[in-house]
């Protein structure tokens, strides 16, 4: 016994209370997108976050289900704590947020906030009082032999599915952090693009001088462009030393083919990866954020597409 229930028992009603979270997200979030949306980071009707939650509520405040207010408290300070500790692990490892309270007053590093907390206390009560004894009503008429057959299915089933989910959260992470040292590569291309042309032009060293080099992924690239279309102009002056146009010419081939890694990565996101992103619509990148935006900006483009072929 853990509590008042078994191992099993616990474990069954994780698996309720993640299948019923799944229905609810996706239900509400698909209302809201006005398209059917399977939320969540698994590919199956599971929300671990939900069952998680509803779980660690109930362990916490077991020893006091007779007082309302202590078992208040007792749901805030677990629940939150459970999502803190998910949240920046998920990040940590995965380099991405399934959730962020950044845009929340009284939030912590966007991982809790205040409102969340409340609301989780009063969930807490609601679970106790109401909804937690009305599943143990549904459940009683199931045969105790029938409830451990089916723990041992769904956590078969589960634990393929998590891995499964685990290996598209990594490519994502690897999307992510490859598209980041493109940028980053093309950044420092640029600055030597302008250092090459700036020897030669006045003109453009005054531009340069005028115009702060951006950051955007969508600014940089426009930037480049107009770089290499300077250097093309340069490159057929017949008198430009030999040393420069040949410079030129490789921080050319090396931007063209820094672009063209930036394309892989970004097709790489179009399979599970779009499935991923598509079932959590809140997702956020702070680490990556403009790579981020940009793959997301891709997937929308890929995803008109191919309606539009349809």
């Amino acid at each position: 016994m853990i509590g008042q229930y078994t191992l099993q028992q616990w474990i069954l009603y994780f698996y309720v209370y993640c299948f019923l979270g799944w229905i609810f997200e996706s239900c509400y979030v698909s209302f809201r997108k006005k398209e059917w949306v399977n939320r969540g980071f698994l590919h199956g009707p599971f929300l671990p976050i939900y069952g998680s939650g509803v779980v660690m509520m109930l362990f916490v405040s077991e020893p006091f289900k007779n007082n309302l207010i202590l078992t208040y408290f007792a749901g805030v300070v677990g629940a939150t704590l459970l999502e803190l500790v998910t949240g920046a692990a998920m990040e940590a490892l995965l380099k991405v947020r399934y959730w962020d309270y950044s845009n929340q007053k009284f939030n912590y590093k966007g991982y809790i906030c205040l409102s969340s907390s409340v609301a989780w206390g009063f969930l807490t009560i609601l679970m106790n009082e109401v909804l937690h004894p009305a599943i143990l009503h549904v459940l009683a008429v199931i045969p105790k032999m029938a409830d451990g057959v089916f723990v041992w299915i769904v956590s078969a089933g589960l634990a393929v599915d998590l891995c499964i989910s685990v290996r598209d959260a990594i490519n994502l992470r690897n999307i992510l952090v490859g598209m980041e040292n493109v940028r980053r590569e093309v950044v420092i291309l640029r600055k030597r693009a302008d250092i090459v042309i700036a020897v030669l032009d006045q003109e453009w060293r005054e531009y340069v001088k005028n115009h702060p080099a951006a950051e955007r992924m969508d600014e940089i690239s426009k930037e480049i462009e107009m770089r290499l279309a300077k250097m093309k102009e340069m490159a057929e002056l017949p008198k430009l030393p030999e040393p420069q146009k040949l410079e030129m010419l490789e921080v050319k081939e090396k931007i063209g083919k820094l672009k063209e890694r930036g394309f892989i990565l970004k097709r790489k996101g179009t399979g599970s990866v779009r499935t991923l992103i598509k079932g959590n619509p809140t997702m956020v990148s702070p680490k990556y954020a403009e790579s981020f935006k940009q793959l997301k900006g891709y997937l929308k483009e890929f995803e008109e597409k191919r309606k539009g072929k349809d």
